[in-house]
């Protein structure tokens, strides 16, 4: 996305001289040039023109593999065809391509999810991935692989919650957005998941701000593993249509 950021990185400095009237001249400071109050509008002026970076992360369910484009590419053509700006950010750039039109229309495939990691897994490395893209919007679904591997719910949400904490470190202002997990198609370990996402309102409520808020999305309910997923546990393009909803309705007024 480094070419659009030059684009607006050239647009927002006609767009400040535009609201302070001329550049500094030699010698003079930017403040001489108006009021705080004055500055600090166009400095908002200058911020809504930047498109909110948002961060997917997660497991194999974020990530997609060879045919599958996971949730991304459908959220990606919600916010774009109803005229939302974001920039999807992350160290990841997987080419995969989906079914449908996502095999063949170009989406902004930047992401953080990584197959088969777990919470403890993501939590250290997400203070160096969110240094390198400083998101403003994380979209967090992580605990199918901690459930499947016998880690506690106590461990998985402590987990979680040093990931928000972490990265408030790099963007003291960053919205959580914290999934529900989808279902999986067997019996025991949907028990667990369920079980598991019991907590998160609860976690929200404790860690939510007023300066970096925390959401749930419910990503569980009317999520059928036989009709939904390809393989018991991955989205196939019901399933990934039914996440991208969920997650456009819960971020679009934040964008």
């Amino acid at each position: 996305m480094q070419w659009m950021m030059n684009q607006v990185w050239g647009a927002l400095g006609v767009a400040l001289l535009a609201m302070l009237g001329c550049g500094p001249l030699e010698g003079e400071s930017l403040e001489e040039l108006g009021t705080a109050e004055e500055l600090g509008t166009a400095k908002a002026g200058v911020s809504a023109l930047l498109p909110k970076k948002v961060m997917a992360l997660g497991d194999s369910i974020t990530q997609g593999a060879a045919g599958r484009a996971s949730y991304r590419c459908q959220l990606w053509r919600k916010l774009t065809k109803k005229g939302y700006r974001a920039d999807f950010v992350g160290t990841l750039s997987t080419g995969y391509l989906g079914e449908n039109t996502c095999s063949t229309v170009w989406f902004d495939r930047d992401h953080e999810g990584h197959w088969s990691y777990r919470a403890d897994q993501v939590l250290a490395n997400i203070s160096n991935w969110a240094a390198s893209t400083r998101p403003d919007l994380v979209l967090i679904h992580l605990g199918t692989n901690d459930t499947y591997h016998q880690q506690t719910e106590d461990s998985t949400v402590l987990e979680l919650e040093q990931i928000i904490d972490r990265l408030r470190v790099v963007n003291p202002r960053v919205k959580v957005f914290m999934a529900q997990i989808i279902p999986t198609a067997g019996a025991a370990l949907a028990l667990k998941l369920q079980s598991l996402n019991q907590r998160m309102p609860g976690l929200a409520a404790a860690k939510s701000t007023e300066d970096s808020p925390v959401y749930v999305v419910d990503q569980w309910t009317d999520f059928n593993p036989s009709t939904d997923t390809y393989d018991g546990v991955h989205p196939n393009l019901m399933g990934e249509e039914k996440m991208a909803e969920r997650w456009y309705q819960a971020i679009r007024e934040h964008l």
